[in-house]
């Protein structure tokens, strides 16, 4: 295997990883008329074809771009490169590359396995790695945006820091006010979507479910002592509400595992 065999998967790797025009326009010239590439069961065909998809920013790239692929190593009759991925939620957490060239030293075929390691949990109770996502939302600087219909029938959007998992199949979110927003709406219109997201890790969580005010005095304590301490620090006990979400759905992905919960 020649050295211009190496340089042109690799030029190949930096275009895929890194997006970037420039990196795509050297890789051009390493590509043959002819190539074709195979990225699971799709195939690709020509220069302009496959050019195209390592040219610019894909849904992939910004996993690409979390890791240090190694060089390009011969095997046989062609040249792997196999890359592990920093853990994300959505996303391989392993790419796989082989390159075969013809007579020209140009790459003719690149066949590429993303391997998804990360487990999807079908269950119908909340796994530990998703309560422990919701719980610590707010530490992690991502709260909790919660989705419902106003006593208007207009949707409304807000960010919950209190927001906590009370039970295997509920939530439950600390508000300050009974009389305004959420705490009013739920009793007209109760159902509710809520959306955990990191971007950082690539971490999606939607919850779906029906929300209620909870007016048990040791039950609205819990929610309340449950809730963060900075959000407890706003003094909201005499004018706040607890609420309980009883989910029916939830799924999403993080570095932790895939989950797909259905309440019945």
């Amino acid at each position: 295997m020649s050295t211009e065999q190496i340089a042109a998967a690799q030029a190949y790797v930096v275009a895929l990883r890194t997006g970037d025009k420039q990196a795509a326009k050297v890789a051009s010239a390493h590509l043959a008329d002819e190539v074709t590439l195979k990225v699971g069961p799709r195939e690709f065909s020509g220069h302009d074809g496959v050019l195209a998809r390592i040219t610019g920013v894909w849904p992939l790239t910004p996993v690409y771009r979390k890791t240090t692929w190694p060089a390009p190593t011969e095997v046989g009759d062609h040249v792997t490169v196999n890359a592990q991925m920093a853990p994300v939620g959505a996303g391989p957490t392993e790419v796989h590359l082989k390159f075969w060239f013809n007579d020209a030293g140009q790459i003719s075929r690149v066949e590429q396995d993303n391997v998804v390691g990360t487990p999807l949990v079908e269950t119908d109770k909340l796994p530990d790695f998703v309560k422990s996502r919701v719980d610590g939302a707010l530490a992690n600087d991502t709260p909790i945006t919660v989705a419902y219909v106003d006593d208007e029938g207009r949707p409304r959007t807000s960010l919950r820091g209190s927001v906590q998992a009370y039970s295997d199949t509920q939530l439950s979110i600390w508000v300050r006010s009974s009389t305004t927003g959420i705490a009013v709406a739920v009793a007209k219109n109760p159902n509710v979507e809520l959306l955990y997201r990191d971007n950082p890790s690539r971490s999606t969580l939607i919850f779906k479910g029906k929300a209620r005010v909870e007016t048990d005095g040791s039950i609205r304590k819990q929610i309340f002592d449950d809730s963060p301490e900075v959000e407890q620090n706003h003094e909201s006990w005499e004018a706040g509400a607890a609420i309980i979400i009883d989910l029916s759905e939830v799924g999403g992905a993080t570095p932790d595992g895939r989950v797909r919960m259905q309440v019945s």
